[in-house]
Formats: C-alpha cells, structure tokens, sequence
C-alpha cells in the first residue's frame, strides 16, 4: 500500500525528538547525591498498613510501592534541595509532604491515607504520559478495579465488567463458550462502522475485532446475512490480571487519541511487580454451565394433515387441512443442551527489589458449553518487567501470549445450528431413527437437516495465537520534566475449520453451499480459513510541569503517536465429498476462495495545557492533528479540540470555613467539550474503486464492486458537551456523580441509492447526522460501617436516546431472520419498521369472522408499515450491595434494562412449524384453523417485550486466614445471570444473533442461550 508523507508529519518528529537530545546535555551537568527516603503507609482511623500504596517524589522518576506491611524504602539520586512526597491508592486521597534533601542521606516520611468515596486523587491516565488525578478532570471517568472483575469469575473481561461501568450498556450476544460481547458507551456513535470503543492495554492497542474462520460464508443459507458474529478478540485477555480498568466515555476524555476515540476509550491497566518479598498468589475455581430457562413446547396430542414423514409445517402448510393425525411429541431441547462443567486457573508471582521488580502470571481456562459437543480453551502467560536503568531513565515492558482452541457449531444465522435445527421442525419428529446401515434418517420435508446430525456430525473448530508486548522508556532529564518512549506490537493469528459430512437423506442443496441445481452427489461440505491481524504502535511524550506562582501551576504535554495495521484473510472450500474425508482437497467441487489483505496507517500529534489554580480550580485545553491512509488526500488530515473546567468548591478555603463542610465534604462543578473523529469509518480501500478477475467466455476479465467508490468521502466526526457534578456528604459516606451529555455525529457514511445507468447500485457518501443525549447517574452509599459490619450500595442509572436526521430516504436492511431493520429520519438508529395488525379506536385487535386478527392496510389494500419496536433501552441500571461481617463477605448485583424490543425470530418460527404453545392452542382447538396461518407474516407478531432485570452477579466468600506456610486463604462461592424476571417468550432477550453489529440488535435468531453459572473457588497468596 502506498503511503502518503506530509510535511507538518516530518516536522513533528522533530520537535518530538528534539528533547531527548536535550536530556543528554542535561543530565550530564546534572550533580546529585544518594538518599535514602523511608517511612511507613497506615490507614487513617484503623492504623492498618496499606500495602501496593504507591510512594514517589513528584517531578522525578523515583518511585516505589509500598511493602505488605506498610513499608517502604525509596533510594533517589537527586540534588540537594526541597521535593515533594506524595503516596497515591485506589480509595484513598493522596497525601503529601515536602521534605528537604541536604546533607543527611536519610529521611524518613510516614504517610496516613484516607479513604476517599469519590476517587478524586486517584490517578487517571488519559492517553498522556503523565497521569492526572480525578479532581483535575472535566469530565467523568469511570474505574473498575480488578478485584471487583474476579468476584464472580466469567473467563471474560468484558462480561465481568457487565453493569459497573456509568454510560456503558455491555451484552453478551450468544451463550457459547467463547461467544462475543457489545460494548456501547453513550450510544451508538455511527452507522455504518462498528461502534465498539477503542481497547488499550498497558499502552498497546489491541485488536477487538470479530472474524469468523468457521461459519464462513460459503455454507449459509441465503445470501443477505448482515452481522458481525463470533469471538471478539478480548475474550483473550485475561481477567485475573488485572489491576484496573479506566472507561473513557465522553469526547473530551477521549479526544486525545483523535481519530479512533469516537466510540470511546477502554484502558485496561495490568499487575506490575511489588518490591520486597515475593508473593504467590494462586486460584482456581470449579465451574458448572447449565440452561437458565426452558421452552414451553407444544404437547398437543395431534397434528394438522397426515404422516409425520410428510409434513412438518401441518400449521400454515396451505390449503390448511381440516383433519387431525395422533402424534408422540418431544421437548428436543433435552437432547441438545447438557450441563457444562469448567475450570479456571490463575498462579501469579511477583517481586523484586529496589531496581527490578518482575510479574509473571499463568492462567488456564476451560469451559464447556451448554450445547452439547461445543467448548473454549486458553492458556495465558504473561510478564511485566519494571527496570531502573539510572538515576533518571527506567523502563517498563510487558509480554502477553494467549493461545486458545473452541470446538463449535454453526451460530445462529443458519438452519443447521444446533438451536434452529429443532426450532424449523415440528416436535414429533423420532430425531434417532436410523435405517438398516444405520444412517441416520430425515426429519420431515423440506430437506431439513437432523438436529443429531449436527450435534454429532458437524465439526467446527477455532484455534487462536496471539502475542502482546508492550516496552515504555521513562525518562526525567531534569526536575519537573518526563519523556517517554512507548512500541506495543499485537499479532493475532486464528486459523478455524469446518466439515459437514455427507448425509445419506436429502437435505437443502444451500446446506452445502450449493443451489437449487445441485446435484446429488454434491453432498458435504468443508473450509478452511485464516485470519492474520498484525497491529502496531509508537508513542512519544514529553511533559513538563511549571509553578508559575505560589497559586498556580502548569502542566504542558505534547506528544506523537504512529499506528500501523495489516491484516491477511484467506478461506478455501469445497463440496461433493465422500465419507471419511474432510479436507478441502477432497471436495469434488471448489467453491470460489477469498485472498483478502488490507494495510492502513494513522499518526498523529498533539499539544494539551493544563493549568492548576490553588488546589481547586483546573483548566485544560488540547489539539490533536491525524493523518489517515484510508481517506482521500483531501480529507486525509483532521484537526480535533479539546477543553474542559473542574471547580472543586469543598477544597477551596472560604468552603471549609462555612457550615456546609461539616457535612457536606465534595462538591465539584465540570464541563468539558471536545472532538473525535473515525478516520477508520471505512476499509481501507473503500474509497477505491476495486476490480476482481472473472471468466468470461474463456477469457479473463474484470468485474465491479455494485457500490461506485467515493474519493471525496469524508471520516465522521463527534462533537460532545459534558456537564456533571460529583458531591460527597456526610464524611463521604453517601456520594453522587450526575452527567449530562449531548454528543452529535455528523458526515455519517451511508450507501446511497443511484439511477443503474450509473453502471452501480449505490453510492458510498457522507449523509445526514446522528446525535445521542442523556444521563449518567452514580449513587453510592456506605448505610453501616463498624469494627465487624460494613454494608456498601452503589446505583448505576443510565438513559440514553439516539436519533437519527437529515439521513434523506428511510433506509432498510435485508437481514437473514427478516428483521425489517431502518434507518429513518427522526428515529433511533435501527429500529424495526414493518407491518402491522389493524386496530379499532379503542386499540383492540381487528379480527374477521372467524376471530382471526387481520393486517393493516389502505383502501387499495396495500400493506400498511411502521415503526414497530426499538432494540435501544428507554434506559438501564444497575443495583450492587456489598456485606461484609468479619470474615464473611457477600456480594450482589442486579442489572436492569427497560424498554428495549426484541425481534424474535424463533418465537414465530416455532408456531409455523407446529412446536409451539400458539400452535398447541390451533390444534387443540382453543384457537380458530388458520389462527397462525393468519398472522404469521405480520411482523408485529414478531415483537417482543426485551425488558428485563438480571440477577448477574452474587458472590459469598469466606476468609479463613493464615493456614500455617499460606498467608492467606479465601474460599468462594459464585453465581453469574442466575435469575431473569422478565416477559420474554423467548430464552433471554440479551441475546443478538447479529453479534457485534453497530445497527442491527435484540434479533434472536437461533442464538445459543446465555447459561447461568456457578462457580466454587479458592484463592491462597504465600
């Protein structure tokens, strides 16, 4: 791919480079002396150590973390004078001392921390080199400790962050093993590229993205599936360690990174060593995986029409029969769900000393699933290396390999997965009969495929390698100033294989990949596929901080980033096999292969000021410049603003001498407005017109993409407004956070439709907008803290409503479950637009003579269509309270969401084919013949309530203590999506058959049941 060098890109680089040659000249003037800076870390009130608790002098590269007993010990080569001292932990306010370096080599500083509710000394890193605490911040940031991640053990980070995090609305999408998870934080923030936020680990950013090497393309019923299904990549990362997780919600927070922040921005920090004694820590749970809910299925005595060999949709098979054949019904789902059972393992070991601190970990993970014959494996093994180099440079570095297996079967979006299988069939089918060879025998008419066929049958596997590292070189040439240098590297290769045996019974020619012409002897089916995805970047960061005056300070950073992207795919098939082979080769028949490889690259610059007034008053400006290779020449560069002003009222002097601080402790006002852009809203040749090779009577020649490419296409770009308050009261024991948002998205990329004298069917462009606003609400409380007892509250209110203008002609997308997906202006992003019942004045149902409901329509009778439901939640909640009485602790979380529709799919397709309770009704005579028939294609029957509130997460734990060479030793018992009150006439109105896709939501369609878990484990350090 070519790449496009400008000259402000070169420019760039040298200014960002130019302090490092400066540093040199510095620091050999430098004259510094060897102290040694001792003291102990106690919590106030209970005069307990705090351990981890991170002592460093400010403006310096010394730094230390605090021992399990409190204490700690720091050598810093420094020259004489004054130096700030501060200690920093999650939960605890900062604390600070100044001390004086002179001719005594020792010093000693003891620290008392409080416990600070509302975080606002906790330090947050905001894609700078420096971080910067939480009371500076305009805007809101949510923290997730890694503790909180592994009460209730998922294998899944992003399960485990499921309702913990304000503005975020996290789903998991399919209950298999390893099965994907959407993340949306503050809406949906485009429409025609993914909206998942963007993933930094220790720096590094990585790759979430979904593709799927089984349930390739080649073997799917129909040619319209829209979706993005299957493993997203952080289903690699492992929970266990980490030490935290920073949620960037708003523009402003994550404008810094510019063109790749517009969804938002997940910073996932991992464990790092602790100098002193070498602590093990070891745990492993048991786990248990079994069907939430069942079915109600038909038990009706009979079918409509005849034989059971002849007619599987006896319900709404035309003409309806009248007559009545005895039939022995079966609940299918008993054969194909099981109870899985599971095992996660985690052993950690850190330590070092005073110049070299090392964290190794290794974790194991296997987790059957619910269907039977599915699982997911993974091994994990990382390291983190804390080096000093000198008196002023250190470095940091960090090695991640994950290596994982899934044994699967094809999801949702096709009549042969395991769920559809016995959904598209009527229950009175013998699914074991064989014949005489002992084949197995069809399952009505229609070529319907065997459910035992593809739960023993079909074989799918998934096998994934991927390494992440990471190395930051921090450098403090002279006081106040810090350069660093970070390289993050991460490469993915997942390989996947599918095999559908050849079936002696007739099944569906598309079954295979085939058509209607396919001939018999066509039978069987097998792929491979690969997916290399290679990612990298490099970041350079200067940071110097200024007292301008005994009130007010400066904090300057600048800085430049460089990220490059490559990615290969490749999918060979075949059909027409014979028995006992499974490779490719074997087929008798090649289906058309795919050779896919993209490269793209982004860098950028940025300045941002921050300047403090007392210890009260914060304002920060930003601008960052990007450059993409995937947009034209004229669109290629982007400029992006940041700003943003906290008032912290309660640290101000003439607060603390009123009535109020007496019980009202926190009292901070913010705004901040920034803007992000999507500089990777398309491929990276969309703009392009491409061109594939074809035969054409003998010839080679060239064909079109039916989409005419656009050069002038421009990225989307977001504008947001944040205002918020955090208070804290009574000595922080009840606290509130409140946000309000406004976030537009302009120059939306859409297909537009075009004349075909065009030579094209569409047209990609920049059309219309969207914007989302809501609110964000955070309550915590502390009700009853004592020596033995303490209960903590915390309640999570999310509302959000996306619209959608100025997007011209409603837009609607062809799906494979006939969700009527649009895009109309006015309305949310995706929301269900088709037919519906007709209705009296009062709102009652239509119906003919026979009670039967009927379609609306016009005067010429046409088909009436509208907005039917909306898969975004009217708003969400989440409700966590933690007990804890001496030993015992006990934690329970409860999700809501309210609101939201789902289209199902399933729900319908089970009343046509006669297994369904509607069905029963008809052929036990509760409803009139034709009932199903009737309204089987309006698609307002398909509309379902997605409400619901979830029972996601109850952990109770004991603490047994020191168990003679252990130090200490937990034991704990979990559960995870245990209860769902809710209407749903389905399994779980969580799930999404279309996985990760931005527009299309709530569609179930064949979509494996999310499980409830339960999971016993114990937990040792030594």
């Amino acid at each position: 791919m070519k790449r496009i060098y400008t000259s402000w890109r070169s420019q760039w680089r040298i200014l960002c480079m130019s302090p490092i040659f400066l540093l040199f000249f510095l620091t050999a003037n430098a004259q510094t002396n060897r102290y040694v800076i001792s003291g102990k870390v106690t919590e106030e009130g209970t005069n307990a150590p705090v351990p981890g608790a991170g002592i460093k002098v400010q403006g310096t590269n010394f730094a230390v973390a605090a021992g399990s007993d409190g204490t700690y010990s720091l050598v810093a080569n420094l020259a004489p004078g004054n130096y700030q001292v501060s200690v920093t932990f999650i939960g605890y306010k900062t604390a600070s001392q100044q001390i004086t370096l002179g001719s005594n080599n020792n010093v000693t500083a003891n620290f008392t921390l409080g416990q600070d509710a509302m975080g606002l000394d906790e330090v947050i890193v905001t894609g700078t080199s420096q971080g910067t605490t939480r009371k500076q911040l305009g805007n809101y940031i949510s923290t997730v400790k890694g503790d909180d991640l592994n009460k209730a053990p998922s294998g899944n980070v992003l399960a485990s962050m499921q309702g913990k995090i304000a503005g975020a609305q996290i789903s998991q999408n399919s209950g298999d093993p390893a099965g994907g998870m959407s993340v949306k934080l503050r809406g949906i923030s485009s429409a025609n590229s993914s909206t998942e936020p963007l993933y930094i680990i220790d720096g590094v950013i990585v790759n979430n993205s979904t593709t799927r090497v089984t349930n390739t393309t080649g073997n799917y019923d129909g040619a319209n599936f829209v979706g993005s299904i299957g493993q997203n990549r952080m289903v690699d990362i492992n929970p266990a360690d980490i030490e935290r997780v920073e949620v960037l919600n708003g523009a402003s927070a994550a404008a810094i990174y510019g063109s790749r922040a517009n969804a938002g921005v997940i910073q996932i920090f991992t464990k790092k060593g602790v100098a002193g004694k070498t602590q093990v820590n070891f745990n492993t749970n048991f786990v248990i995986s079994e069907l939430r809910k069942k079915i109600d299925v038909n038990r009706s005595p009979v079918k409509f029409g005849g034989s059971v060999d002849v007619l599987t949709q006896d319900v709404i098979a035309t003409p309806l029969a009248t007559t009545t054949s005895a039939v022995t019904r079966y609940d299918y789902q008993d054969y194909i769900f099981r109870t899985g059972y599971g095992t996660d393992n985690n052993l950690s070991i850190s330590g070092g000393g005073e110049n070299t601190k090392v964290y190794s970990s290794f974790g194991y993970f296997n987790n059957q699933g619910i269907i039977k014959n599915t699982d997911f494996r993974k091994y994990n093994f990382r390291t983190n290396l804390d080096q000093k180099i000198t008196n002023w440079a250190s470095l940091s570095a960090g090695l991640n390999y994950i290596k994982s297996a899934a044994n699967e079967k094809p999801d949702g979006n096709s009549f042969f997965s395991p769920m559809n299988s016995v959904t598209i069939i009527g229950n009175f089918h013998d699914l074991w009969r064989r014949d005489a060879n002992g084949n197995l025998m069809a399952v009505g008419e229609r070529g319907r495929v065997n459910p035992v066929s593809v739960i023993e049958d079909i074989k799918q596997r998934q096998e994934v390698d991927r390494i992440i590292a990471n190395a930051t070189l921090k450098l403090n040439p002279i006081k106040n100033l810090t350069l660093d240098l970070t390289l993050g590297a991460d490469n993915s290769n997942q390989n996947g294989t599918t095999y559908i045996p050849p079936y002696t019974y007739n099944v569906n020619p598309d079954f295979f990949g085939g058509g209607a012409n396919m001939a018999a002897n066509q039978n069987g089916y097998a792929s491979a596929a690969s997916n290399k995805a290679f990612m990298f970047n490099n970041e350079i960061n200067a940071t110097y901080q200024a007292k301008i005056s005994d009130l007010l300070s400066s904090v300057t950073q600048v800085g430049y980033s460089y990220q490059y992207e490559s990615g290969r795919y490749g999918l060979i098939q075949g059909r027409g096999l014979v028995p006992k082979i499974s490779t490719v080769n074997g087929a008798s028949t090649q289906l058309p292969s795919i050779d896919g490889r993209t490269e793209l690259s982004i860098s950028g610059a940025y300045v941002q000021q921050n300047f403090k007034y007392k210890d009260h008053l914060f304002v920060t400006g930003a601008l960052r410049m990007d450059e993409s290779s995937v947009f034209g020449k004229d669109h290629r560069n982007q400029l992006y603003v940041k700003g943003s002003l906290s008032y912290v009222l309660s640290s101000a002097d003439y607060w603390k001498k009123t009535n109020l601080s007496s019980w009202w402790d926190t009292f901070k006002l913010r705004a901040a407005y920034g803007q992000s852009g999507n500089l990777t809203g398309i491929g990276p040749y969309d703009r392009i017109n491409a061109y594939s090779g074809q035969a054409f009577v003998g010839y080679a020649s060239l064909f079109s993409s039916a989409q005419l490419a656009n050069e002038n296409v421009k990225p989307e770009r977001q504008d947001e407004l944040e205002i918020g308050t955090d208070l804290g009261f009574f000595k922080n024991r009840l606290t509130l956070s409140f946000n309000y948002y406004n976030k537009k998205v302009k120059d939306l990329l859409l297909s537009q439709v075009i004349a075909p004298t065009e030579g094209y069917s569409s047209f990609l462009n920049n059309i219309g907008s969207l914007k989302n606003t809501g609110v964000e609400l955070v309550l915590g409380g502390t009700p009853i803290k004592t020596n033995d007892f303490s209960w903590n509250s915390t309640l999570i209110f999310n509302k959000n409503k996306n619209e959608a203008y100025n997007v011209g002609a409603m837009r609607l997308l062809s799906t494979n479950p006939g969700a009527p997906v649009a895009i109309i202006d006015g309305q949310p992003i995706g929301v269900f637009y088709g037919t519906y019942f007709a209705r009296n004045a009062d709102g009652s149902l239509v119906t003919n003579a026979a009670g039967i409901p009927q379609q609306a329509k016009d005067g010429a009778g046409n088909p009436l269509r509208k907005v039917l439901g909306d898969p975004n939640p009217d708003y969400t909640w989440t409700f966590v309270n933690e007990f804890n009485y001496k030993r015992f602790g006990l934690r329970v979380q409860l999700d809501g969401v309210e609101g939201s529709d789902v289209w199902n799919a399933d729900w319908r397709t089970r009343q046509g084919v006669g297994n369904g309770k509607v069905a029963e009704q008809e052929q036990m005579g509760l409803l009139p013949r034709g009932y199903v028939a009737g309204v089987y294609a309006i698609e307002e029957w398909r509309i379902d309530d997605g409400s619901f509130v979830k029972l996601r997460e109850i952990s109770l734990s004991y603490n047994i203590g020191k168990v003679k060479s252990i130090s200490n030793m937990t034991v704990v018992l979990s559960g995870r999506n245990l209860i769902s009150w809710d209407k749903y006439k389905g399994y779980d109105p969580e799930l999404n058959s279309a996985g990760q896709s931005t527009i299309l939501r709530n569609i179930d369609f064949g979509s494996v049941p999310i499980p409830r878990t339960f999971s016993l484990g114990l937990q040792v350090k030594f």
